[in-house]
């Protein structure tokens, strides 16, 4: 809760106006992908060392949620990528209460394809805004437990002027992380 607030102020410092709406938002999305060769199997019970582009080893163990281990082979490349999105939206008061809500959503290669996986992790935490300190450039949000937590927000935030008390700010949080196995390049 407390991370998902720290990023709404986060958010509302680079927020920029929308053409529908008044109220500040933003969406900000950072993508990490790694890369590793595979160097030794344990088929029995199933390890992967893998050789990651540094050259540093790493020891995986695939639980019985990862499909197709026979079909991983040395020299197979597997590729980890993943991309954390944070959006922010301030809604005028009444459209949205505090709250708290998330899921998550998997898929996985079907049979006799190499292993891959996506795993998509969504959480959505909102809190009300309690009171704006234009001057200082503040604002307190009460979050869906009934916590206060006072923002400092960047001179350079864009409608922050239109964010009114009442109003709810929104922090979406999405981590999608792909595993890919690949056969070796040529």
């Amino acid at each position: 809760m407390r991370l998902g607030l720290r990023l709404a102020a986060v958010a509302i410092v680079v927020a920029g106006p929308t053409m529908a709406q008044e109220k500040p938002a933003a969406t900000v999305t950072t993508s990490v992908t790694h890369t590793a060769t595979v160097t030794k199997i344990d088929a029995k019970d199933r390890w992967v060392s893998l050789k990651m582009d540094d050259g540093s080893v790493l020891d995986v163990q695939a639980g019985p949620e990862v499909k197709n281990f026979a079909q991983i082979k040395v020299k197979d490349r597997v590729t980890f990528t993943q991309d954390d999105t944070v959006a922010i939206e301030v809604l005028p008061a009444g459209q949205a209460a505090p709250n708290v809500s998330g899921g998550s959503a998997v898929v996985s290669a079907p049979p006799g394809a190499k292993p891959m996986g996506i795993k998509v992790d969504t959480v959505q935490v909102s809190g009300a805004v309690t009171a704006i300190d234009y001057d200082k450039h503040q604002v307190t949000v009460k979050g869906p437990k009934g916590n206060l937590q006072t923002f400092e927000v960047s001179k350079k935030a864009k409608n922050f002027g239109n964010v009114k008390v009442g109003d709810v700010v929104v922090v979406t949080l999405t981590t999608a992380t792909t595993i890919e196995v690949l056969p070796p390049a040529k």
